[in-house]
């Protein structure tokens, strides 16, 4: 008992980057029971006073041939009242990353907890071919500016993060804003 409240509460002093805010629990699918990870309470959070909604590109190569990410999408805050209501998609998040996959097709890592402020973007996820998926990155807020008064156009990097997929990191990836398409 006395390990586990102390693994507790060193796991709770890390912080979102290092702490699983998921708990396994049983739902019933077409074949029974399976274990998913559901969200603890709290597993998600923005605090952001400025719009930092877009999608985030990196200048390099992001994770293994058979799995890189395109981008790193952010939205308004609409969309985070609406998730963090309980009101969650399973195609769609107010924060996600999306990768490339063989075959032309792209796959969407979703939230099993995110914390967004204005200089800070944090996301865990899943992907059911790589694993765990996490997403740290530091906002250049005069860069976001920049970017979003010349639509995205310019090299300069709004953000810079540390990727990890599965047992893997990408650290020091710059990533250059845009508006979209």
């Amino acid at each position: 008992m006395r390990t586990s409240f102390i693994l507790a509460f060193t796991i709770a002093g890390l912080g979102l980057a290092g702490c699983d805010l998921t708990a396994p629990s049983k739902v019933k699918d077409g074949d029974g029971a399976v274990e998913v990870a559901t969200p603890r309470a709290g597993a998600f959070a923005h605090s952001q006073t400025g719009d930092l909604s877009g999608y985030y590109n990196p200048g390099a190569q992001v994770g293994p041939d058979d799995f890189q990410l395109m981008t790193v999408f952010v939205g308004q805050e609409p969309e985070f009242k609406t998730w963090e209501a309980g009101q969650r998609s399973t195609t769609f998040a107010p924060v996600m990353l999306e990768f490339s996959v063989p075959g032309e097709t792209t796959e969407r890592v979703l939230p099993d907890s995110y914390s967004v402020s204005d200089d800070r973007i944090r996301m865990t996820g899943t992907s059911p071919g790589h694993g765990r998926v996490t997403f740290d990155a530091r906002l250049d807020q005069g860069a976001l500016s920049t970017a979003r008064r010349n639509l995205g156009e310019g090299e300069a990097s709004a953000m810079t993060a540390t990727v990890t997929i599965g047992d893997r990191s990408y650290t020091g990836m710059k990533f250059a804003w845009s508006g979209g398409d």
